[in-house]
């Protein structure tokens, strides 16, 4: 799995680093969404990361020139199960920027739109990776999420989950958002139902649709300040 990488300002290798993984929306804008999360970072300790995870969307926004993977590399990912792959994948990103960069063992994840489908799953199978997950108006299909695949793991009743709603969407999304209501309620049962503790969705008001990095990156450091 590729991914991009932004250290903080004040980065040395002597200490361990909070890390914030960040998930597009169907446009699969890596590097732009990764840049609104270092625009807000300021001064705030997170190495963010954006990995290029195949599942942040429908199969018909999934096309070669939203990535970086080489010909060979992109032939061999069509077909196969993504979520499979970002299984293993997002583990070793995880444990590369541990290695390299002295992130934290355990990140934060967030995403918003049809990033949902990559973080909902992630959460559900993997809880033990994370130290909070901040889902932003998300879509959720059960993509990638069957019951045998949930983690039974006893990390998943701590983890802490955050979902945030855009309180002033426009356009087509203030007409989806309905639909968009319905799906996340549908993920927040599916956790609850499984032992997972999701908090009570936060409408941010005034605020249009968007990945929100102000917002969670406040929450994270509300979480770091306890």
């Amino acid at each position: 799995m590729r991914y991009y990488l932004a250290l903080p300002a004040s980065w040395t290798a002597n200490r361990v680093w909070p890390v914030v993984v960040v998930i597009p929306d169907a446009g699969r804008q890596f590097q732009a969404n990764l840049a609104e999360f270092v625009r807000v970072r300021g001064n705030r300790p997170y190495i963010l990361v954006a990995p290029e995870v195949l599942s942040c969307g429908g199969s018909g926004s999934r096309t070669v020139e939203h990535y970086s993977y080489t010909s060979s590399e992109w032939a061999s990912l069509q077909g196969g199960d993504d979520f499979a792959f970002e299984n293993v994948g997002l583990g070793a990103v995880l444990a590369e920027v541990h290695g390299l960069w002295r992130g934290e063992s355990k990140a934060f994840l967030t995403g918003w739109e049809a990033g949902g489908h990559t973080v909902w799953a992630q959460t559900l199978r993997h809880p033990e990776r994370w130290c909070g997950v901040a889902p932003v108006t998300t879509n959720y299909q059960r993509r990638g999420v069957e019951a045998t695949s949930i983690s039974r793991g006893p990390e998943r009743a701590s983890l802490p989950i955050q979902t945030f709603r855009c309180g002033a969407p426009t356009g087509d999304v203030a007409r989806a958002m309905t639909v968009i209501d319905q799906q996340v309620a549908r993920a927040i049962s599916d956790a609850r139902s499984h032992g997972f503790q999701p908090r009570p969705v936060i409408v941010v008001p005034r605020v249009d649709h968007g990945p929100l990095p102000d917002v969670v990156l406040a929450w994270c450091d509300s979480l770091r300040a306890h």
